[in-house]
């Protein structure tokens, strides 16, 4: 859980501030998996698939429903 004080950091800073924090954020995890073993990285992706594609379907479920 964050701080009070580094939520108050996070709502200071700018579009742009935010933005390249998510970009090193994600470039952090990017060369954590890189450094995995291949096979280790292969299943990690295949789990993020998974969950983007269930994500997916849910929703194409839902938007059915409004129809």
């Amino acid at each position: 859980m964050l701080s009070n004080s580094k939520i108050e950091a996070y709502r200071r800073m700018s579009p742009g501030e935010r933005w390249r924090e998510v970009e090193e954020l994600m470039s952090l995890a990017w060369r954590t998996l890189q450094a995995l073993p291949d096979d280790e990285l292969q299943r990690r992706v295949q789990v993020i698939r998974n969950e983007h594609d269930l994500s997916d379907a849910i929703i194409l479920e839902r938007l059915r429903t409004l129809s």
